[in-house]
């Protein structure tokens, strides 16, 4: 299982979406191995979605997540938001034991 976080960030200040985790889960294809999608406000203007995902390489679980979140964007750009990184996440406390 991998987590990768992709930063997002628009013009404007405001909430994510609320349904925003919701539907980048429902635009993964089955095989793509996307197990859960978690939304969190950065600030006014980043998000950051955590997606959890259940594939062969690292590499892979980027290049999924990169592209489940750009199909998603593409699909309600009344979010307004772009995606301006996409990568693994390095968890210290597990890396200090």
């Amino acid at each position: 299982m991998h987590l990768i976080h992709v930063r997002l960030c628009r013009l404007a200040d405001g909430e994510p979406a609320q349904e925003m985790a919701r539907e980048i889960l429902a635009t993964a294809a089955p095989g793509e191995g996307v197990e859960h999608v978690a939304v969190h406000r950065v600030s006014g203007r980043e998000t950051v979605v955590g997606l959890f995902l259940r594939v062969q390489s690292l590499a892979v679980a980027e290049e999924t997540a990169a592209a489940v979140c750009l199909r998603a964007l593409s699909r309600h750009p009344a979010w307004g938001f772009v995606a301006v990184s996409c990568g693994a996440v390095l968890v210290w406390s597990l890396l200090e034991s």
